[in-house]
């Protein structure tokens, strides 16, 4: 099913209406949050030889197993790739991007504030926005890129990835 998705998110298929975590909806999500790590540039000091890229969620997690067999044996940069869920409040050292599920607003400023972390947020979850905003649009999964944002942590988003977003907040 995962390479399902993947060829979907690749051809921009529609996206499941479901609101819960087993719909496909959240399957595109994870997806597109793995995806997302091949196409970011971080800081020198982030980008430590074999340290993982950790993929954080904090709040509440829609997407169960769905965000685990995404990310698999896949590697960004050379680096694997690992999922973490996050209690608040949490540390976020060990997180490179998060994404902010329902009820953690409140850690949105912090992890917001931590230089080299892209943060992606859930027009689902919440009305506030991250460096990347997934909603749903004409039944498909897309995002908007606030790419002022991610500039400010100190990220590079590849163009590769800007032109796939439905809209992008430039400098």
């Amino acid at each position: 099913m995962v390479v399902a998705i993947a060829v979907g998110f690749m051809a921009g298929a529609p996206a499941g209406r479901a609101a819960t975590g087993e719909g496909l909806e959240y399957g595109v999500k994870a997806v597109y949050l793995v995806r997302f790590a091949a196409f970011v540039e971080w800081p020198a000091a982030r980008r430590g030889g074999d340290t993982p890229v950790g993929i954080c969620v904090i709040g509440q997690d829609p997407f169960g197993h769905k965000l685990d067999a995404a990310a698999g044996s896949h590697r960004a940069h050379g680096r694997p790739l690992v999922v973490r869920r996050l209690a608040a409040p949490a540390p976020l050292d060990a997180c490179d991007i998060v994404y902010v599920g329902r009820g953690a607003d409140p850690m949105l400023r912090e992890a917001g504030d931590a230089a080299g972390r892209l943060i992606v947020t859930d027009a689902a979850a919440s009305s506030r926005r991250g460096m990347i905003h997934f909603v749903v649009s004409e039944g498909r999964v897309r995002f908007h890129i606030d790419l002022r944002a991610a500039s400010r942590a100190g990220l590079t988003l590849s163009s590769r990835l800007l032109n796939l977003a439905l809209s992008v907040q430039r400098r």
